[in-house]
């Protein structure tokens, strides 16, 4: 990956990780490690063509799509146009198609791994008194 390309990766995933430090989602942003990230976009998404929707932008619609609470791609998309506007970017159509097409080249293996990595770090953070004599409670 080219040094611009990476440069312009790494402002997205800080503000990817500022997003939802400040919604709803507001403990993923504080579970998520920016470089982590980054490096799992690299290794599992590969090369991949600057586009509107590219992984990182895919995945943070995702996200936002599976924790909001109107989960349809429509409402995804409309959130993306409205984070573009307000970064003084160019809005794009609000035709969810591509979104969903770029959501379906989403490399499963990243979702996966973002998903244990998560997992993990909050079953680390847990505290100590929600054990059972020391030992993990799992239902």
């Amino acid at each position: 990956m080219d040094h611009n390309k990476r440069r312009g990766m790494a402002g997205q995933v800080k503000r990817f990780c500022a997003r939802f430090a400040q919604g709803a989602g507001g403990a993923l942003g504080r579970v998520i490690p920016q470089q982590r990230l980054l490096q799992w976009i690299e290794q599992e998404a590969g090369d991949y063509r600057e586009r509107i929707y590219g992984p990182l932008q895919t995945l943070m619609l995702f996200i936002e799509q599976v924790l909001g609470a109107d989960h349809s791609c429509q409402d995804a998309v409309a959130q993306g146009v409205s984070h573009r506007v307000a970064l003084d970017q160019s809005p794009c159509s609000l035709n969810s198609g591509p979104y969903c097409k770029a959501r379906a080249r989403l490399a499963l293996s990243l979702i996966e791994r973002l998903g244990r990595e998560v997992g993990e770090r909050l079953r680390a953070g847990q505290p100590e008194v929600w054990r059972w004599r020391g030992r993990e409670v799992k239902l």
